[in-house]
């Protein structure tokens, strides 16, 4: 699920996007934690403060992977500065794999911690195999490998 972030939407970049819930800068947070978006795509030129709304999703997105349209001097997972639909369609399936190899992680992770200490089981290596073929599948360039390796509270 997609979240587009804009205190004034756009029709054309709302309909760019599909299976995208709209909301405000103000409702920013409790969306993120509702809804849960892997992908959170703030409208830079619909809000008035583009990093603070990328901060409040960091603080309260669990993993979500950050677009920002319209601007690329915004600390985003992905920046896409022109908001023409090829373009911003791109840049959310970037954020799409960004997403999917954060999880993938999470998820191997976790299963980690719920193993006995030096007996990884089938469990641990599916999600090692799923989280390397994730890790595969990220566009080639440092900006894709910098997203994906953010850490959970780096807010930006």
């Amino acid at each position: 699920m997609t979240l587009l972030v804009a205190d004034e939407t756009r029709q054309a970049l709302a309909a760019a996007l599909p299976d995208t819930v709209v909301v405000d800068a103000a409702g920013v947070g409790d969306a993120v934690a509702r809804d849960a978006p892997d992908v959170a795509v703030v409208d830079a030129n619909a809000v008035a403060d583009p990093a603070a709304v990328v901060d409040t999703i960091r603080e309260h997105a669990d993993g979500a992977a950050v677009v920002v349209v319209g601007t690329s001097t915004v600390d985003a997972d992905v920046a896409c500065a022109t908001s023409d639909e090829a373009s911003v369609l791109a840049a959310v399936e970037r954020a799409r794999q960004i997403a999917a190899y954060r999880n993938s992680v999470s998820e191997l992770y976790a299963a980690c911690r719920e193993r006995a200490l030096g007996s990884p089981s089938e469990d641990v290596r599916e999600r090692r195999r799923v989280a390397d073929e994730q890790f595969a599948s990220l566009p080639d360039d440092r900006d894709a490998f910098a997203a994906a390796l953010r850490p959970e509270d780096e807010d930006g």
